[in-house]
C-alpha cells in the first residue's frame, strides 16, 4: 500500500470505532418509564398476553403499552 492509502484506511477504521462506541454509549443512556407507576426501568415492563399489553409492575392489562422511552 502507498502511504496515502494506508492513512485513509486508518482514518476510516478510527471513524468506525468511534461511531460504534457512540452508539453503545447512547443505547446505555436510554431508560423507560412506566406511565402508570412512574417508575424508571431498564426495559419495557409490558408483555403481550391475549392480544393486550400486560404491565408486570401493575399486574393489569392495557390496550396500549404503558411505557415511555426517555
Amino acid at each position: 500500500m502507498k502511504g496515502g492509502e494506508k492513512m485513509n484506511k486508518t482514518i476510516l477504521s478510527v471513524g468506525v470505532v468511534a461511531g460504534l462506541l457512540a452508539s453503545i454509549a447512547f443505547g446505555a443512556e436510554q431508560k423507560t418509564t412506566c406511565r402508570i407507576t412512574g417508575k424508571t426501568v431498564d426495559k419495557c415492563c409490558c408483555e403481550m398476553k391475549d392480544g393486550k399489553f400486560y404491565c408486570t409492575l401493575t399486574k393489569k392489562t392495557y390496550d396500549q403499552c404503558c411505557c415511555d422511552m426517555k
